[in-house]
């Protein structure tokens, strides 16, 4: 029962907390199985259910807390990776970018609004599902100026968007100042787009 105890509130606890909790909850249910079979009566019960419930909340922390992370660390680094190639002809969209272009998803850009001291740069991105199910986007975007040299990337992450439904983002937020006058010209292309079902 203690460890039933002990495994409920560590799977409360961030980090290393839930991977806690699984073990402790494991150990309070197989304790309250055994107490059971000895015939301990309310704590062998409550030792199995303290378990359980402590199962559940670190699976449960686990997804709340770690999936958001994951995705918007997966954000960052595909951002930062796509800046590295920025002044470089850009590259063309694979087969499989221009097939989920055609049957899964629509992609319109806004203007470009340049940042100022206390905002950050913006370019509205508009992303439809046209698929039959619900999909989870990943899109690198390249800002190109007239003579086909790429002045500046990144990339967004769209997690869970439904069929038929259209969601807002923002791209190209973290601009040098020394590109804000190649932006304003420069027409947006999409480089690459993975589909996570």
């Amino acid at each position: 029962m203690v460890l039933g105890i002990i495994a409920v509130v560590a799977a409360l606890v961030p980090n290393a907390g839930p991977a806690m909790a699984m073990l402790l909850g494991l150990a309070a249910l197989v304790l309250g199985i055994v107490g059971l079979v000895k015939n301990h009566g309310w704590r062998a019960i409550a030792s199995m259910t303290l378990g359980v419930v402590a199962l559940v909340l670190s699976v449960v922390m686990t997804v709340a807390v770690y999936g958001p992370l994951k995705d918007a660390a997966a954000s960052a680094a595909n951002s930062i990776l796509a800046s590295a190639n920025a002044g470089q002809p850009a590259p063309s969209a694979d087969a499989e970018t221009q097939r989920a272009l055609k049957n899964q998803l629509r992609v319109w850009f806004g203007n470009f609004t340049p940042g100022t001291e206390s905002d950050w740069s913006s370019v509205p991105v508009t992303v439809t599902n046209i698929s039959q199910q619900r999909e989870s986007y990943s899109i690198s975007i390249s800002a190109v100026n007239a003579n086909g040299t790429e002045v500046e990337a990144d990339s967004i992450y769209i997690p869970n968007l439904e069929a038929g439904q259209s969601t807002a983002k923002t791209a190209f937020k973290y601009i040098d100042t020394d590109k804000m006058d190649a932006m304003k010209s420069a027409t947006y292309t999409i480089t690459r787009v993975s589909v996570i079902s």
